[in-house]
């Protein structure tokens, strides 16, 4: 039997919560919204936080381990937006909810492979441009069919790309992860028909034999940002016709815009969309209330679930 709470903890939310998460968190918690007149003192006074994008800084961990913290939850898998180093000096757990925006966010990649390699939306901007535009221009765009996918990060959205992309193209997958688990390995080797999967032992034997290349590496300080490729390196291969194109859901500067990547935004080989492959109502109604119930069994007793710090 779950140990009761004793008493509603004051937990503050950093940002709006949907109905169902909103409903189960004022069920259990003493909660404060942002737009609560007592929000201004979720540093001093939370012994439960709950946040999506809103940014933790050093600076907030140094007043929250000085008074009642005792739990963060986020909602989401990346947790960039918290300063890790801090927390665990701070001895402040954090959770996050892995898995459950997978399949989302792995639709946006197939899309964006899907875009670049048929130039959908180059020709889309090119007609409402005005320009003529005709089958009989000549040749265009690349099949995807039986093309080799490198999958670099084997976590859970790394895997449902691979078994998106194998099952609608009949293609196969390499993977590359250093540090994947043998649990999760294990994973792969029965999703990925083995005659189609292939572990890379290094980032270079991947890059050397695919046809196409998703990223799907979470933010961790070996790592320079949550947008992890070498973007001023990447709008030199494009313009050099190095690479054939690039569909990017997650940057450095974020959101994108054409002030923070002038050059990205001039090429036609390029789609750019603004790190929303988990942002589907659906998805993110369940994001949130995994969000909620991690910090409900937390003030219960029970064993931190997914916790990250």
């Amino acid at each position: 039997m779950p140990v009761a709470i004793p008493r509603k903890p004051r937990v503050y939310t950093l940002e709006p919560l949907h109905s169902q998460a909103l409903a189960l968190a004022r069920e259990h918690f003493d909660l404060v919204l942002p737009d609560d007149e007592a929000f201004a003192g979720w540093r001093e006074d939370a012994e439960g936080l709950m946040a999506r994008n809103a940014v933790v800084t050093p600076e907030d961990v140094e007043v929250l381990k000085q008074n009642r913290l005792r739990f963060i939850s986020k909602q989401g898998v990346g947790v960039d937006n918290f300063d890790l180093a801090s927390l665990k000096a701070a001895g402040i757990p954090l959770m996050n909810t892995p898995g459950i925006n997978a399949h989302a966010v792995a639709e946006i990649a197939i899309a964006l492979m899907m875009d670049v390699a048929r130039s959908v939306s180059t020709i889309d901007r090119r007609i409402r441009a005005g320009n003529k535009v005709s089958k009989l221009d000549g040749w265009n765009g690349q099949l995807l069919r039986g093309k080799t996918l490198g999958v670099i990060g084997g976590g859970n959205i790394g895997l449902a790309v691979a078994e998106m992309f194998v099952g609608a193209f009949k293609g196969a997958v390499i993977v590359c992860d250093p540090v994947i688990s043998a649990s999760q390995q294990a994973k792969w080797s029965t999703t990925i028909p083995s005659a189609e999967l292939h572990f890379a032992s290094t980032l270079d034997e991947l890059l050397s034999n695919s046809d196409i290349v998703t990223v799907h590496y979470i933010y961790h300080p070996q790592h320079c940002a949550r947008g992890v490729i070498n973007e001023p390196a990447l709008e030199k291969a494009l313009r050099e016709g190095k690479i054939y194109g690039a569909g990017l859901d997650a940057f450095v500067l974020e959101p994108p815009s054409r002030q923070a990547y002038p050059g990205l935004c001039e090429l036609d080989n390029v789609v750019l969309t603004p790190h929303f492959g988990a942002t589907p109502e659906q998805v993110q109604q369940e994001t949130c209330l995994s969000m909620v119930e991690h910090l409900v069994e937390a003030f219960e007793g029970k064993p931190l679930r997914d916790r990250v710090v």
